[in-house]
């Protein structure tokens, strides 16, 4: 994985431990909070979340700069344990240029997806820290699931996907490698940008929501043009009804799918129940995954935390 730091584990999470509730994207809702904060507590996990934190600007959860300052804030003080972006929307990708070159700071778990997906990028292949790919905090089943994946509740179970549908059978075979990617828009988003996404050996993994097909074939394109799946060891989709609008037929995104794996010198599954799905479970960039096409399975063979 030539460029790529190698991945710096954080220690697992403890009752009793301090973490973040940060807004790096869209604009929170107070109830959204509430609810991240409830539920975090219930769990013995005592939370911090600036008084600001539901600010807004536009569709922003406040200027670039309190975004910004609240993030590198949080990923910095060695007092926080852990870090939950609290929603997606839109806005990390403004504010990654905001951030340090060097965390000067011990790792620690990072949670989010959907518009987080620019962050995670930035923080694994940037600062070399392990981070999840995960539920926001208002979610009780997503976020026990990652709580299980940072160690709270003991030794978590480490196979995510069963039953994945394998589109290219015959393109090579069992694939050990780590795992990257997030949401197809924000990949798609960062290329051409000094903070691009590079597969760089990995297994990448792809999700969307409520996108027609023409616009997942023009980011998957754009992915695959600027590089971004260049040396790439297997590509796996989500749930592929959740990237599309609700009530589509799915028949054309299928096609789509099957003609991106007849191109593909990797192999080429989807099914993964992780991202804007039900239920949206943890999906590590770190350690290592071992992934059975024949099988359809995805599992870690390492633990999120160290």
């Amino acid at each position: 994985m030539s460029g790529l730091p190698p991945a710096r584990f954080p220690p697992p999470l403890a009752p009793g431990d301090e973490v973040a509730l940060v807004a790096p994207a869209g604009a929170v809702d107070r109830a959204a909070v509430a609810q991240a904060v409830g539920l975090l507590e219930a769990r013995g996990l005592r939370v911090r979340a600036r008084r600001d934190l539901t600010a807004r600007v536009r569709t922003l959860a406040g200027p670039d700069g309190r975004r910004a300052g609240e993030l590198a804030g949080a990923l910095r003080d060695p007092a926080v344990r852990a870090v939950f972006c609290v929603r997606g929307g839109y806005g990390s990708q403004r504010i990654l240029g905001a951030l340090p070159p060097d965390p000067g700071a011990a790792p620690k778990p990072v949670v989010g997806f959907s518009d987080n997906t620019a962050l995670l990028v930035h923080l694994r292949d940037r600062w070399g820290w392990a981070v999840v790919h995960g539920a926001h905090p208002e979610d009780p089943a997503g976020l026990d699931a990652a709580l299980g994946v940072l160690g709270l509740f003991g030794e978590p179970a480490r196979t995510l996907g069963r039953d994945l549908r394998w589109w290219n059978p015959g393109q090579a075979g069992l694939v050990i490698a780590e795992v990257a990617g997030g949401c197809l828009s924000l990949l798609a988003a960062l290329a051409g940008t000094p903070h691009g996404f590079r597969a760089r050996g990995r297994i990448v993994f792809v999700e969307e929501v409520a996108e027609p097909v023409y616009r997942i074939d023009r980011m998957l394109h754009q992915l695959g043009a600027s590089g971004g799946l260049d040396g790439a060891r297997a590509v796996v989709f989500g749930r592929l009804p959740s990237f599309l609008p609700p009530g589509t037929d799915p028949e054309p995104l299928e096609h789509l799918v099957a003609e991106f794996a007849r191109s593909a010198p990797f192999p080429v599954l989807s099914g993964l129940p992780a991202g804007h799905t039900d239920p949206n479970l943890p999906v590590p960039f770190g350690p290592r995954a071992v992934l059975d096409p024949g099988a359809g399975t995805l599992a870690f063979l390492e633990g999120a935390v160290r």
